[in-house]
């Protein structure tokens, strides 16, 4: 995800291109890989250097936290963000554009797409996770199971003097 955006820092204040994203599978970085990476950035030449405005949007292999199933879950990266220039005016933690003039963005979108990444994955909201008793995935089959096995197992639990 490497940009030359070189050509930008000779432009003026305001002077802006459009970047367009559209590849089959991207390695963002070692422990993250998009399919069908879709989307813009805009760099526009700033006093301080480039600013970068844009949305990108892919899928990344996921695990349903209910049914355990494989599944690809869509993330989304809002990029607004200012890239100084020349690097060294550019403060501890901030973002800088290289002498080289090539941007890379990989590190950039990496964090937007794993704050976008949720918590708790499910591979469709109404997903009915697995049986506990058999393991059968209740989005796939319905068991035969005697409801009252597992309310035996469980009466120990129960608060004493609770006859739920």
């Amino acid at each position: 995800m490497r940009l030359n955006v070189g050509f930008l820092l000779h432009e003026s204040i305001g002077y802006h291109r459009t970047f367009e994203f559209d590849h089959p599978n991207v390695q963002v970085s070692d422990d993250l890989d998009v399919d069908d990476l879709r989307g813009w950035v805009r760099m526009t030449r700033a006093a301080q250097g480039l600013y970068a405005h844009g949305r990108l949007e892919g899928r990344a292999p996921a695990e349903c936290v209910r049914c355990l199933t494989p599944y690809r879950q869509t993330l989304t990266a809002e990029l607004d963000d200012l890239f100084v220039y020349p690097a060294s005016k550019a403060a501890e933690g901030l973002l800088a554009v290289p002498e080289t003039g090539i941007l890379d963005l990989s590190p950039l979108v990496r964090e937007y797409f794993l704050l976008d990444f949720p918590i708790q994955p499910l591979c469709r909201p109404d997903c009915r996770g697995l049986c506990p008793e058999c393991g059968a995935n209740w989005n796939e089959t319905t068991c035969q199971h005697d409801p009252r096995a597992s309310q035996a197992r469980l009466a120990g639990l129960r608060a004493p003097g609770t006859n739920h």
